[in-house]
């Protein structure tokens, strides 16, 4: 039984309409799970554990990513990430968003906020994301229109209810 939904993928991919689409659509919360100090295992267990019906707008595949690519390394030891991926296999739906580098880069120059990640981190992010879940069961989402938008929340909607 799915009880929450991840939505993951590197900046300016289009987690955040996803996110929302899938939220109302289904009338259940959402909650962001950006990087927090702390001990990060701890944090995503107890956030896994005690939230349900729930569209978590990234999750530790996240602070695995970002943590490479600012923090100097994996947050997790082998056994806690294991631990995470087998409790977020077995009960969450993983929605990874992910567009074509092009898509990724335009949109990031289109925004009109400076951004914590700049465009060559974002280039090497999208590859992390890609190695992180690699062997996970996810529903793909390469955001590049909302006709394809329409069919995830088809997909969604069939696996979820």
């Amino acid at each position: 039984m799915i009880n929450n939904i991840i939505v993951e993928g590197p900046d300016c991919s289009g987690k955040s309409t996803v996110v929302e689409r899938v939220k109302n659509m289904l009338h259940w919360d959402s909650k962001s799970l950006h990087h927090f100090e702390g001990d990060q295992f701890y944090r995503y267990l107890k956030e896994y554990s005690i939230n349900k019906k729930t569209v978590f707008d990234r999750s530790h595949f996240s602070e695995i990513v970002y943590s490479i690519l600012w923090r100097g390394g994996n947050p997790f030891s082998n056994c806690e990430e294991k631990i995470l991926n087998e409790l977020c296999k077995n009960k969450f739906l993983i929605i990874f968003v992910c567009p074509e580098l092009k898509v990724l880069e335009k949109r990031y120059k289109e925004r009109n906020f400076e951004q914590q990640i700049k465009l060559n981190e974002l280039v090497r992010s999208r590859e992390l994301f890609i190695d992180v879940v690699k062997n996970l069961p996810i529903l793909f989402y390469e955001s590049k229109d909302y006709q394809e938008l329409d069919s995830l929340l088809k997909k969604v909607r069939g696996i979820v209810k």
